[in-house]
């Protein structure tokens, strides 16, 4: 990846090669994340549709790793959320 493309791609995800690949970068930024201060992004509402979307992908397949990483976005969000 050039110095260009790395610049403008803060999260590691574009070297990805295959679906585990993207699994374990994404559980990466997930773990860096709970490390860095929280920013609202998203009004309460909005955050409750997400995490309802997120827990109905979850449901599709349980045992896959991008669906079990959905399970617990959307635990987080519902958790924050209070729900």
């Amino acid at each position: 990846m050039s110095d260009q493309v790395a610049g403008q791609e803060p999260f590691e995800l574009a070297a990805v090669r295959n679906r585990e690949d993207y699994a374990g970068a994404l559980t990466r930024l997930i773990d860096r994340g709970r490390r860095e201060r929280c920013v609202a992004l998203l009004s309460g509402t909005e955050a409750y549709a997400v995490a309802e979307l997120l827990g109905q992908y979850a449901q599709l397949d349980p045992t896959d790793k991008l669906h079990q990483l959905a399970a617990t976005m959307a635990s987080r969000i519902y958790s924050r959320l209070g729900a």
